[in-house]
């Protein structure tokens, strides 16, 4: 009797064992789904525009920060068919990417956890395809869709009226009181669409694709008070994506003032890696803009290196942060060294783009040197320190002079 229980307990092991297991390994596949995202495409006619041939291959393009188009993967297409797998890491945020390849244009999807159907009705015309199956996609799509409508009620109307005169269209068409009145219909088509798309960004404010539009589509229509009120009304469960910062930093752009916060820009790094003006708060920072190239700035240098020498007891909470102009590697780094400039925890930056940098263009420089002394808030002191001037400030605020005048920032503090 005893052995026949065993028995039965082993059994019974086993089968909790195997369950286990199969509990083990979904979890798995559950997991590995939501760190993937596949993108299965399909072309209803899978031509070129401007030529007869077929498409060879569909790239993955990822746009970096400086809009620079990047080919991330691609694929051959199979009978108009294809599919991309895409690895994500753990809180990889949700991005645009583009599928090219054709020669009229690309096809636009989020990449995000799931599966993203895309279907392309025609490859000579790419922009008419559309992505679907995963949240932001989804959202997108109903985004687009009211500028759709938008559109679809300006082309009913006209058909309306073509319907109505018939042959005499054209003529009564003609007529200046009914051009005035197609120019109405089309003005509060539009103005209806953009209050539409307004709310329909402001319901939906903790997806990406919000600051992402706004940015893009919305901003530029709207006066800076508006633009900052809808900055504000983003929720804060966006402020780590890079779609935010890119708005946040827009939004600063547009009055760069002394006691205002400056834009995020990125700072890649002489030594590598990258850091951003952000990672500085809790310092004073003197962020000096400069080039090897620059005449005045190498006159600078000396006051830099003085500046430097005399605020060693202060290392702990101001720093300069140099960031070159330069477009070539070699000159940005032989001047760093030739003039002594490679001393420890002074931060030396660059994206060389020279005048195409975002950073430069971002926070306003037309001209170097030019330096910007920034409290350990964010908020700008000068834009305009130079020389012994620049030393003597920088001290007299680290040994506690007021780092504003009367009434600096006081706007800022209230907002």
């Amino acid at each position: 009797m005893n052995k026949k229980r065993i028995k039965r307990g082993t059994r019974m092991l086993r089968k909790c064992y195997i369950a286990a297991a199969c509990l083990i390994a979904c979890m798995g596949g559950v997991q590995a789904q939501e760190n993937t995202c596949v993108i299965k495409g399909r072309m209803l006619k899978d031509s070129l525009r401007h030529t007869p041939q077929r498409i060879q291959k569909i790239y993955l393009t990822q746009m970096d920060e400086y809009e620079r188009m990047i080919n991330v993967d691609s694929v051959k297409p199979v009978n108009g068919t294809f599919t991309f797998t895409r690895s994500l890491k753990q809180g990889e945020p949700e991005l645009l990417y583009l599928l090219t390849g054709f020669d009229n244009g690309n096809v636009q999807l989020f990449v995000e956890p799931g599966t993203v159907e895309v279907r392309i009705p025609d490859a000579a015309f790419p922009a008419g395809g559309m992505a679907k199956g995963t949240p932001t996609n989804d959202l997108y799509n109903q985004y687009k869709e009211i500028r759709r409508l938008c559109i679809k009620e300006q082309t009913d109307t006209l058909n309306v009226w073509q319907e109505k005169h018939g042959e005499s269209f054209n003529q009564w068409m003609s007529r200046p009181e009914n051009q005035e009145e197609w120019v109405r219909v089309g003005a509060a088509a539009m103005v209806a669409a953009s209050a539409a798309q307004l709310r329909f960004l402001l319901e939906h404010n903790d997806s990406p694709l919000v600051p992402l539009m706004l940015e893009k589509e919305v901003y530029p229509t709207l006066s800076k008070a508006y633009v900052q009120r809808m900055l504000k009304s983003l929720s804060p469960k966006l402020k780590k994506h890079p779609y935010y910062r890119s708005f946040s930093n827009v939004v600063r752009a547009q009055e760069l003032k002394v006691g205002g916060e400056l834009p995020d820009i990125t700072l890649p790094l002489v030594e590598g890696g990258r850091k951003t003006l952000e990672d500085f708060k809790g310092k004073y920072v003197l962020l000096d803009f400069w080039a090897s190239w620059c005449g005045p700035c190498r006159r600078e240098i000396p006051y830099l290196i003085q500046l430097y020498n005399e605020t060693q007891a202060d290392r702990d909470r101001f720093v300069i942060v140099s960031f070159s102009l330069d477009n070539k590697e070699k000159d940005w780094k032989n001047a760093i060294r030739t003039h002594q400039m490679d001393k420890e925890e002074w931060a030396h930056a660059s994206d060389l783009l020279g005048w195409s940098s975002p950073a430069a263009r971002m926070l306003g420089v037309t001209a170097v040197p030019k330096t910007i002394l920034i409290d350990p808030e964010g908020r700008v002191i000068s834009f305009s320190l130079r020389g012994e001037e620049m030393v003597s400030r920088v001290k007299q605020i680290l040994a506690g002079a007021p780092a504003f005048g009367e009434g600096d920032g006081k706007e800022e503090e209230k907002k």
